[in-house]
């Protein structure tokens, strides 16, 4: 079975956008995918998991298994961390902009 960033199985993380509603899945998880995709281009992060990216380990299985997306969380290890330093990120909303905005921020800050 694969898992999810984090090592959350992809069942899981399927119960868990089942109890929420599709709407607010679905936001969370189309901000998480921009925010994934964003940090993967980004030059102060090392690697990013997050089952929506296609380089993803989980993504073929997740593809087939999550629908409405694939989910808010999307860990993150920056460059000069230790290699099992990682950084969740809990997308809580839909507003892929500002998430950009606030992440841009504190790798500044680093």
């Amino acid at each position: 079975m694969a898992v999810a960033a984090g090592g959350l199985p992809l069942d899981r993380l399927a119960q868990l956008a089942e109890s929420m509603q599709t709407g607010e899945w679905r936001a969370r998880s189309d901000a998480a995918q921009a925010l994934a995709c964003y940090l993967a281009c980004h030059p102060r992060v090392a690697e990013v998991r997050y089952p929506g990216l296609t380089s993803d380990a989980a993504y073929q299985e997740a593809s087939s298994t999550l629908r409405c997306g694939f989910g808010p969380w999307v860990d993150v290890r920056l460059v000069d961390a230790e290699k099992d330093a990682w950084l969740r990120v809990d997308v809580t909303n839909g507003d892929a902009p500002a998430w950009v905005m606030r992440l841009e921020s504190l790798l500044a800050e680093r």
